[in-house]
């Protein structure tokens, strides 16, 4: 079952990868309403699909198939899913960072992440926890910006300074 979870993911980023392959491709005078991209796109769409079903297969599977214990005796459950509760809790987290990183931009993005991340882990907000992520944010866009030269975006601020 880990192989279909591994097989599914690694499908699954080649659906993405033909995808924007597809999207990147130049539109052609003969296009009409249908433009040359949209086949592909749709098996990029439906190679997504099929592959999310497959990863999606195996954690029922193994939500819901029983496994032996050791000695042979009582099935076990395979996974405990409240141990995998925080680490889905990061994934979300990390999604939305991404999701906001152009409209509000990295520095405001990166320490809004620090800042979540130290709280979700346990830690309380304080003054403490703000200058981490404040200083943090700064020390990673001094790194990325300023000494390896690498555009993050800056998002809304620049046009309502503006």
């Amino acid at each position: 079952m880990v192989t279909n979870v591994i097989s599914g993911l690694v499908l699954f980023a080649l659906s993405v990868g033909y995808y924007l392959a597809a999207d990147a491709m130049p539109t052609s005078i003969l296009d009409t309403m249908v433009p040359s991209s949209a086949f592909p796109k749709l098996l990029a769409c439906a190679g997504m699909l099929f592959s999310a079903a497959l990863i999606a297969q195996s954690f029922v599977a193994w939500r819901f198939v029983g496994v032996r214990s050791s000695d042979g005796g009582e099935f076990v459950e395979p996974i405990e899913w409240h141990r995998h509760v925080k680490a889905f809790g990061l994934l979300a987290i990390s999604l939305l960072f991404i999701l906001a990183l152009e409209t509000i931009g990295y520095p405001l993005a990166i320490g809004l992440l620090i800042l979540v991340v130290s709280r979700y882990q346990g830690y309380p907000i304080s003054a403490t926890s703000i200058g981490v992520a404040v200083i943090g944010a700064f020390a990673f866009w001094l790194f990325f910006v300023a000494f390896l030269g690498i555009h993050m975006p800056l998002g809304i601020w620049p046009t309502l300074v503006n």
